[in-house]
């Protein structure tokens, strides 16, 4: 028996398709970016006698942060920020050391407000509160030298700004839970008596140390205050001074002193003068003198 082989049509590819060919690939942008927007630096010291007495390691940490624009702004491929204000961006508060009352007055910051008056029967005046910044586009520079603020800061690394600032929430309702329980306890003058594992009054978790007050945030470039201002306030003294002898030249005041100290240069009075203060000068002098040795023999 003879076997039927049906031959199929070669396909025809297209040409140049066995040519080694390139291909381009576009990494994902947005919040999908393999791109690395933050880099830190930490490194930790102790020392032998710090060691035995549990004293806390000597840490320094520094991060630099790039922020992008879709994480305060909606692009049109990634809209998911709700509190929009007038310029369009989502407005995360910066954290606590951000802020400009925490931020030193060289790098941009401002210094609280005084509400209370050093005179009690002056009436107070409350003072606005300071303005919140927020997160912008760009970088910042973060430093540290706590060891819990090291660590918080590496856990925020794992979220974005708006999962930040609800972590900041959460830890400063666990702080005034806290805090009224401690006020709770001096008003009752009572502490808890646990009585068994899983008896006794409800205690609420105690809150970590407060460690914010040894970090910094600033943005980069930082807002420093403008040069010519602190210069203009150091030499306004000089400007009103120059002022005040240029109006005496434009009057003819100088003219005339000049004209006075001419005229009295002429005369004897310059020489009378110098004549009394030196005779002053030579009295006082000899007034002076330690007594001799007869004259401490005679007395």
């Amino acid at each position: 028996m003879s076997e039927n082989k049906v031959t199929q049509p070669s396909q025809q590819l297209p040409p140049f398709a066995s040519w080694p060919t390139i291909k381009i690939l576009s990494p994902p942008k947005g919040r999908f970016s393999p791109k690395t927007d933050e880099w830190c630096l930490t490194y930790c010291t102790q020392s032998i006698n710090g060691r035995f007495h549990g004293n806390e390691p000597i840490c320094r940490s520094m991060c630099i942060r790039r922020v992008f624009a879709h994480e305060i702004k909606n692009l049109i491929a990634f809209k998911t920020h709700r509190n929009i204000g007038q310029d369009g961006k989502a407005m995360y508060p910066l954290p606590f050391e951000g802020q400009p009352a925490n931020v030193p007055r060289w790098l941009g910051g401002k210094p609280p407000r005084e509400e209370d008056t050093e005179d009690d029967e002056l009436p107070q005046v409350k003072q606005p509160p300071q303005p919140i910044k927020y997160w912008d586009e760009g970088w910042y520079l973060w430093t540290s030298q706590n060891r819990f603020a090291i660590h918080d800061k590496l856990e925020s690394m794992r979220h974005d700004l708006g999962r930040q600032q609800q972590t900041v929430k959460q830890q400063e309702e666990r702080r005034e839970v806290w805090q009224e329980y401690q006020d709770h306890l001096q008003k009752e003058d009572q502490t808890p008596q646990v009585e068994g594992k899983w008896w006794g009054p409800i205690v609420p978790p105690r809150p970590l140390p407060e460690f914010r007050s040894q970090s910094m945030l600033v943005p980069l470039p930082p807002d420093l205050p403008p040069f010519w201002q602190s210069m203009t306030n150091l030499l306004a003294p000089t400007r009103k001074a120059l002022n005040i002898f240029q109006e005496s030249l434009e009057s003819g005041e100088q003219r005339e002193l000049a004209g006075r100290v001419w005229e009295k240069a002429r005369t004897t009075e310059p020489f009378v003068l110098a004549g009394r203060v030196f005779d002053t000068w030579y009295q006082l002098l000899k007034d002076a003198d330690p007594p001799s040795d007869d004259d401490k023999k005679s007395t």
